[in-house]
């Protein structure tokens, strides 16, 4: 049997570039060569699409993403995938969609009786003022956020309305993005790395997080010189419990082939915050880290996650 064609596709123009370039490495020094043919696919910062003409030209077998945020994870690159019949490792367009809005995600979460912190969603050009009831009623402080972003790119805590009207600025001309003000939960953070093969969905692991201050932040995830997380220390029980609330957020949401499924745990309440459903993929990245607890290489759980789709 031949090697199969696998290309990687990374980079872009999402803020989350540099993130997406070390994923990339990742993948490519952990893909067993004398199985597959790599061919990487850097999408460039200005938006230009000669790499989609030269994947039409010569499709591969199987594309795996590297990508970040932007057009890579919301549903876009999955469409354009879907429809030349290019198999493709994770989530289809309706859950890429849905998990990159957060709102909305949260609204399907919430819905299927999966607990999720309290929120207002300020859309862009809307007065603050106008939501000045429902957010004293959740009572400070709130998490401010980009609706649509990723990585905790913009995240940051506001203590009063004048730190809220800030930040809701601040994110509206940087991000160009609706804004989630959240009920700030002080519990600890944790991620639970699903994977799902022909016959089940499991979670991996469950991972503590590594934060240095009150909120995980993309100066966390970007320049750690340590692992994100680390195996959890909560009781059995509770990672039980938090394992069917994963499986169960992976498929209400429609996930396919992996996520990471993030919540905060306080009191023994377990609130989901949001899915990725193109984690990082870095050698400090947290999916890496869970296939090592479950006794497996980065490079198994690819070969895993590739045998999955080209069944």
């Amino acid at each position: 049997m031949g090697k199969i064609n696998v290309a990687i596709l990374a980079g872009g123009s999402s803020v989350e570039r540099d993130i997406s370039l070390r994923s990339c490495e990742n993948i490519t020094a952990n893909l067993d060569n004398d199985k597959y043919n790599i061919k990487i696919y850097e999408l460039p910062k200005d938006g230009s699409t000669n790499w989609a003409r030269e994947i039409i030209k010569e499709p591969p077998d199987i594309v795996l993403s590297a990508l970040h945020g932007g057009n890579g994870e919301n549903g876009s690159l999955q469409g354009f995938l879907h429809c030349l019949g290019i198999p493709f490792a994770g989530s289809r367009v309706l859950s890429s969609a849905l998990c990159m809005d957060k709102k909305t995600a949260k609204t399907v979460m919430a819905a299927n009786h999966i607990q999720v912190p309290a929120d207002v969603c300020i859309k862009r050009g809307e007065r603050l003022i106008d939501y000045a009831d429902e957010i004293r009623q959740m009572g400070f402080p709130l998490i401010a956020k980009p609706n649509r972003g990723g990585s905790s790119i913009g995240i940051g805590i506001a203590y009063d309305m004048d730190e809220l009207e800030k930040a809701v600025d601040s994110i509206a001309k940087k991000y160009d993005d609706d804004v989630i003000a959240e009920k700030y939960i002080q519990g600890q953070e944790i991620t639970c790395a699903v994977a799902e093969s022909k016959d089940s969905i499991d979670v991996m692991a469950v991972l503590d997080i590594n934060k240095r201050g009150d909120i995980f932040d993309y100066e966390d995830k970007s320049k750690s010189s340590s692992p994100l997380g680390d195996i959890s220390n909560m009781p059995v029980f509770m990672q039980d419990m938090v394992k069917a609330i994963a499986v169960k957020t992976f498929t209400v949401l429609k996930c396919r082939g992996y996520a990471c499924v993030d919540m905060i745990v306080k009191d023994e309440q377990i609130y989901v915050i949001e899915v990725n459903t193109l984690p990082g993929l870095t050698d400090k990245s947290l999916i890496p880290k869970a296939a090592q607890i479950s006794n497996m290489s980065f490079g198994e759980f690819l070969d895993r996650l590739i045998e999955f789709e080209l069944r």
